[in-house]
């Protein structure tokens, strides 16, 4: 008997069981059961959350400590100084999320650096656009006139000349994207239920690491 394999598949057998017993007969006892498991499971969260800044600790401060020519270990040093500031902050004034001093460092500090990285990223977006409009076939050719009706359509300049992009837009974005979308996510639905089934069942053990 492999211990370290069974007794973790037993583990979420026994609480997909209870979870899915909790959605569908609405027992007492087993709400109860599921809520128990749901508060271990913030209790559990928060020890991960504690091993990952850890972790970050054990693996930056590395980089930091070695500062080795052609690295960005800087990079690594800011990571622990904003890491140090909002753990610090949050213990000692206990503000978080809406906190006045939370919102300035966020909105001073985190927002700056995600517009700066998205704005970035833009020119990536660009470049792979144009690799994929590239109209060599009737597919490309297809994707590339549905692209720029899109496009027109989105622009204010363009509706205002001629109405029509705008309504073309949304014809796209209703019949075609809609019916798309709903395959899609028709898709996702059931491979999540295969992937559920086969998760109790022992089949799918990705969740065990390699072995």
């Amino acid at each position: 008997m492999d211990y370290k394999r069974d007794i973790p598949l037993a583990i979420t057998f026994i609480v997909g069981v209870i979870a899915i017993g909790d959605y569908y007969t609405g027992i007492e006892a087993v709400t109860q059961t599921f809520n128990v498991i749901k508060n271990w499971g913030i209790v559990l969260q928060g020890f991960a959350l504690g091993l990952g800044a850890v972790n970050l600790f054990r693996v930056h401060g590395r980089r930091l400590s070695a500062r080795k020519e052609g690295t960005d270990w800087y990079f690594s040093g800011w990571l622990l100084l904003m890491l140090v500031v909002f753990i610090g902050l949050g213990l000692v004034t206990g503000e978080y999320e809406q906190g006045a001093t939370y919102s300035w460092l966020y909105n001073a500090i985190y927002l700056p650096l995600g517009s700066t990285m998205y704005s970035s990223l833009a020119f990536y977006m660009a470049y792979g656009a144009y690799k994929v409009l590239r109209a060599r076939n009737f597919d490309a050719a297809l994707l590339f006139i549905t692209a720029v009706l899109v496009i027109f359509g989105n622009t204010p300049i363009f509706p205002a000349i001629y109405p029509g992009f705008f309504h073309m837009r949304e014809w796209i974005f209703g019949p075609i994207v809609s019916g798309a979308y709903r395959g899609v996510r028709i898709g996702i639905g059931i491979g999540a239920v295969v992937l559920g089934i086969k998760t109790l069942i022992g089949m799918e053990t990705g969740y065990l690491g390699r072995r």
